[in-house]
């Protein structure tokens, strides 16, 4: 049986990291990113890893995350990096590039659909998406100082197509899927999935974001792309022009009009 192992995943190697350098592995908890919450206020150093091999309330941005037991990786990360209030966005997009570069090593073609979808694109009379993961961060703190965060990630590895979630707002697959039915080894995407996410990291550590933006924007699925979206209750279409620093999409509008979307007043709409 695939299961995830402490010492593949948090061995020697690891010690070269700061992201995964140390961490626990869970059979089933209710969320990893309670369980590392409460790490983090019991004083988990930056970079602890929590794994789970199945949640029973496992939460993305649109909901519920569903996994069945042993078929994903269900990944959160204790980042005590302090960021301004504007640069909060960028841990975000850290774990959505980490986790795209990292499928991308098993020859799974992921790209990034605004604000933290991991998707597999295809242009056939429009663009056709199929989520494979999902990206989530929660702040902790108190007080004056500046919040830490709580990245969460997602990914559908070895489900066959019949235990894949139905009826979600983008068709979801898997890496097992995408690679036509290879069953993958969890613990080496969980080692390349960490090794990703410290390279990314030690950047952000370092005030270099400009090389995380630049790799975001390589990876997006959307600019360049006509899309439509719903913003403050209302239907716009336009073009993807851009994406600034702080997180917000950039949309030129039939209008003529340049907008900024954010996530919390804007969501994409995609044609079956």
């Amino acid at each position: 049986m695939d299961l995830l192992s402490a010492e593949r995943i948090f061995g020697e190697a690891a010690r070269k990291r700061l992201v995964g350098c140390d961490g626990e592995i869970h059979d089933v908890v209710e969320s990893t990113m309670d369980v590392a919450r409460r790490q983090a206020v019991r004083g988990a150093p930056d970079g602890y890893a929590v794994l789970a091999e199945r949640q029973r309330a496992g939460r993305g941005r649109e909901g519920a995350w569903e996994c069945p037991a042993r078929q994903g990786v269900l990944a959160s990360i204790i980042l005590r990096i302090g960021l301004a209030q504007d640069d909060r966005m960028l841990t975000s997009l850290m774990g959505a590039v980490g986790a795209a570069e990292a499928l991308q090593g098993f020859g799974v073609d992921v790209r990034i659909k605004w604000p933290n979808d991991l998707v597999v694109a295809e242009r056939c009379e429009g663009l056709k998406l199929r989520k494979v993961g999902g990206v989530l961060v929660e702040q902790y703190g108190e007080g004056d100082a500046a919040p830490s965060h709580i990245l969460g990630i997602g990914i559908n590895v070895n489900q066959d197509h019949r235990n894949l979630p139905a009826d979600t707002p983008t068709p979801a697959t898997s890496m097992k899927v995408e690679t036509g039915g290879r069953a993958l080894d969890r613990n080496a995407v969980c080692v390349a999935l960490l090794e990703k996410l410290d390279h990314w990291y030690a950047k952000l550590r370092l005030g270099q974001p400009e090389a995380l933006l630049a790799r975001w924007r390589t990876l997006s699925c959307l600019l360049g792309e006509r899309v439509r979206a719903r913003v403050d209750g209302r239907i716009v279409e336009g073009e993807v022009i851009g994406l600034r620093a702080t997180g917000e999409l950039m949309l030129r509008a039939d209008s003529g009009e340049e907008m900024l979307l954010t996530s919390d007043r804007a969501t994409l709409l995609f044609r079956d």
